[in-house]
């Protein structure tokens, strides 16, 4: 092969410039990372600083999983701040600080309501914080409250540990691996309590005409501006 040829196969690859985005989720990536370092070594004005940090996410959420309303709201937010502090230690930083305050918050709340055995308090009602799809409805607000409490009667009907494992994921979006963290298990169990919790559910919607009839008039707006 001639160097001619050899040379026609070379291609140059312009560099671009850094993502802002990449650049600043390491920078902050690192400052948490030395934040962490700082407490675990006993600085007190590191643990102030974390609070400062944390706080909000354990915050946000609480009030995604029960509310601001619910009774507990403020002894949950102070156990789930006890609890990462004293877990600190097992934060290895193999994801973003704040997945990691938010798993071990919904710990906390996904204990709590094992022991009250009040599952049905997954939904707030009162608090607008649930089922945020619904917003886009136009039905009445007092019709709404009564779909929405219907659906939370047929969650009530199925073993927690697949209602919660539902709820997690289809409602807040927490990955399988993370419910599994939350609630003790497997991913293959979390998977599992997930298949056949939104199975059932979906079976007892179908069974309930007027609910199923409304979540397919529902539907048809969203489907109609997919268009």
């Amino acid at each position: 092969m001639s160097q001619l040829s050899a040379k026609s196969n070379l291609r140059v690859i312009r560099g671009g410039a850094p993502d802002p985005h990449a650049v600043r989720a390491r920078d902050n990536a690192a400052d948490d990372a030395a934040l962490v370092r700082s407490v675990t070594a006993g600085h007190a004005q590191a643990a102030a600083a974390f609070h400062d940090r944390i706080r909000p996410v354990v915050d946000r959420t609480i009030n995604r999983l029960l509310g601001s309303r619910d009774p507990d709201f403020d002894d949950l937010i102070q156990g789930a701040l006890i609890e990462l502090v004293t877990s600190l230690g097992s934060f290895r930083g193999d994801c973003p600080l704040d997945a990691w305050v938010s798993i071990v918050s919904a710990r906390v709340v996904y204990r709590h309501l094992r022991r009250r055995k009040l599952e049905r308090r997954l939904f707030v009602l009162e608090g607008g914080d649930g089922f945020e799809v619904f917003e886009r409805a136009t039905m009445p607000q007092v019709g709404l409250r009564n779909l929405v409490r219907r659906i939370q009667s047929h969650l009530s009907g199925i073993d927690s540990k697949k209602s919660w494992t539902y709820v997690l994921h289809d409602v807040h979006g927490y990955e399988l691996s993370e419910i599994a963290e939350i609630t003790g298990s497997s991913v293959a169990a979390a998977q599992s309590r997930l298949v056949r919790g939104r199975r059932e559910l979906h079976e007892k919607i179908a069974a309930d005409p007027e609910l199923s009839q409304w979540l397919v008039e529902f539907q048809k707006p969203a489907e109609a501006g997919s268009d």
